[in-house]
């Protein structure tokens, strides 16, 4: 077997620490789960048994040099000064024992020993009760323990002493309890002191999305929706508890982009009491792939800079208002005026992508020399503007050039404005079939200029109406 001990100490200045030895532990752990199931906190490490894991990662090394760099990743993006200290070992006490060596031995001292029964006794958790009278002894080694019998070891110091030098040779197995991430990540927080500013519980939160991201880590998975609560002083006349829902459109795993969410919706709620405490739960999650199958190509790509536009929309409707930053979105129709509508953006974030996908899809057909002989102007009026009409041309600022058309445009398959329908169900007004043209006029202005088609029962001598539905750039 192959085991490798982990431990994170926490660098902090004056202050209060963002996250303790404890807290940090645990996080380490959750990490380590992505790379073997046979994860245990023991004591003040994590140990980890990887014999199934060194073929997927290529080798021991290999592994525990990728676990470290993730380890060490997780806390630099959390804005956190850690050492992490290493060690590795045939069995998890000898890694252990290495690790806690490691870690007494003082800068500039000579290497750790190579050989495990060259480590002294105080790396050995079972014998630490017994120092004194052990170094009376003159047993400073596991090796000079393993010399003496074993009857008067197990007489005078119990037989826990001997069973772990046991399993500390491969000689009795071990009987950790594996640590289990659960399906739903739900965490509560007390807080050190009552918070009465909304913004204030921003400090709370930051060590919950700690956890949160350790946990989606542990079980690649990214988080598409959580669920803050703030726990309100009981002793006023309000409801127990207030909270906020944050989605994402996109899983992450790197919680920066939540914290900046939940910051900008605490920034505009009030809080009506006190607040003791924080719960933060995960509602939705989803599994991601690795980085090289999350992309088109067959290499590793290079880690993108900055925020994504999804995650700039979504910044700017948390602090702006839903209501305040919207996206059209296509539909169905061939009337120009219904071809798009403008709704929420955070709810049509799905649309914000097929802009950039029908983007591609167009320069595809480019390449692919497709042909279209449609043009659209860049504006629409909002209403179509009836023109002048000189004999059985528009006019519109003087006379007009007719440069392109006509493009007909059949509205038959819907009602059109103000058109409802008879009892019966018939239409009230008649389908409308446009032709659209394009026009100069003699300020050369590029105009998009349509005429209705007169029905077959339009009396004789009737002329068509021509009306001005947008320019052209």
């Amino acid at each position: 077997m192959r085991w490798i001990a982990l431990q994170a100490c926490i660098i902090t200045e004056a202050g209060t620490p963002v996250l303790n030895d404890a807290a940090a532990q645990r996080a380490l752990a959750s990490i380590a789960l992505g790379f073997t199931p046979r994860v245990a906190l023991v004591d003040e490490a994590v140990l980890m048994e990887v014999s199934g894991s060194l073929r997927l990662f290529g080798g021991l090394s290999r592994l525990a040099g990728q676990l470290e760099r993730l380890a060490s990743r997780f806390f630099e993006s959390n804005q956190l000064l850690a050492h992490i200290a290493r060690a590795q070992g045939a069995t998890s006490l000898i890694a252990l024992g290495r690790l806690r060596q490691l870690s007494c031995q003082p800068a500039g001292a000579s290497e750790a020993p190579r050989r495990a029964a060259d480590l002294p006794m105080r790396t050995l958790t079972a014998a630490q009760p017994h120092l004194g009278v052990l170094e009376r002894l003159g047993c400073r080694t596991w090796d000079d323990l393993l010399r003496l019998p074993r009857d008067g070891v197990a007489r005078r110091f119990g037989a826990a002493l001997l069973q772990a030098l046991d399993r500390a040779r491969g000689h009795a197995p071990d009987g950790y309890e594996w640590l289990v991430p659960p399906e739903q990540f739900d965490e509560k927080l007390e807080l050190d002191a009552l918070v009465v500013h909304a913004p204030a519980l921003m400090a709370g939160t930051q060590r919950l999305l700690l956890a949160l991201q350790a946990w989606l880590l542990g079980r690649q998975s990214g988080l598409c929706a959580c669920r803050l609560v703030w726990h309100l002083d009981p002793r006023r006349d309000v409801p127990p508890s207030g909270e906020l829902v944050v989605r994402t459109a996109q899983p992450a795993q790197d919680v920066r982009h939540v914290a900046r969410l939940i910051a900008e919706q605490l920034a505009r709620r009030r809080l009506p009491a006190p607040v003791h405490s924080l719960s933060l739960q995960s509602l939705e999650t989803r599994k991601l792939m690795d980085s090289a199958a999350a992309t088109a190509s067959l290499l590793m790509q290079e880690r993108r800079q900055g925020d994504s536009a999804v995650e700039l929309i979504e910044r700017l409707s948390a602090r702006l208002g839903q209501a305040q930053v919207r996206a059209w979105q296509a539909r169905a129709d061939h009337r120009p005026e219904a071809m798009q509508h403008w709704v929420a953006a955070i709810n049509a974030l799905v649309a914000i992508k097929s802009i950039a996908a029908s983007a591609r899809v167009e320069s595809a057909q480019e390449l692919n020399h497709a042909r279209n002989d449609d043009l659209y102007p860049s504006w629409l009026l909002p209403e179509p503007l009836k023109l002048a009409v000189s004999g059985d041309s528009p006019v519109y600022q003087g006379r007009l050039v007719r440069l392109a058309g006509p493009q007909r445009l059949e509205a038959t398959g819907w009602l059109m404005a103000g058109d409802a329908g008879a009892a019966d169900g018939a239409r009230c007004v008649p389908p409308a079939i446009r032709d659209y043209f394009i026009y100069r006029n003699p300020h050369a202005s590029l105009l998009w200029i349509y005429s209705e088609r007169l029905p077959v029962s339009a009396p004789r001598g009737q002329t068509r109406a021509w009306y001005l539905h947008g320019f052209f750039a």
